[in-house]
């Protein structure tokens, strides 16, 4: 199963959260409406109950360990994080602009619109806030 984006992963997993929370409501809700006598129904209802609980409980501690390594979604295109990517090598808007097939004004017209973006002012500050918000990876810039 793969996912179009992290809004994407992260609606899937509030969308199971929310069903097994429903199924421990729906379980009680039974458990509740069963007459006291039926033992083996109650007993079984309960159970589906406890193992809902558990999935629940597995679920949200998931959710809780996964969120903080996605990476944040970030404002830049595809091509402003390739020409990010390079500029973080090292590499000069002429080096880019070669490598990408394109002219180096549009490498300063991408490096500018990242700047603006990001609330940054160089390519250092701007691969910093990539790296930390996990926008590059480090192996992206060596």
């Amino acid at each position: 199963m793969s996912f179009a984006s992290r809004s994407d992963f992260q609606n899937r997993l509030a969308g199971l959260v929310e069903t097994l929370e429903l199924l421990v409501m729906q379980a009680k809700a039974y458990e509740r409406a069963l007459p006291a006598d039926n033992f083996q129904a109650r007993a079984a209802v309960a159970t589906l109950g406890e193992l809902a609980r558990q999935a629940l409980n597995e679920t949200q501690d998931l959710v809780a360990s996964i969120e903080p390594v996605l990476p944040a979604p970030h404002p830049l295109s595809p091509r402003e994080l390739e020409v990010l990517a390079l500029a973080a090598q090292g590499l000069t808007n002429k080096e880019i602009a070669y490598r990408l097939g394109l002219s180096e004004r549009t490498i300063q017209f991408h490096l500018n619109s990242i700047f603006n973006k990001t609330n940054t002012s160089s390519r250092t500050e701007a691969t910093a806030l990539a790296l930390t918000k996990g926008w590059l990876q480090p192996g992206d810039h060596e």
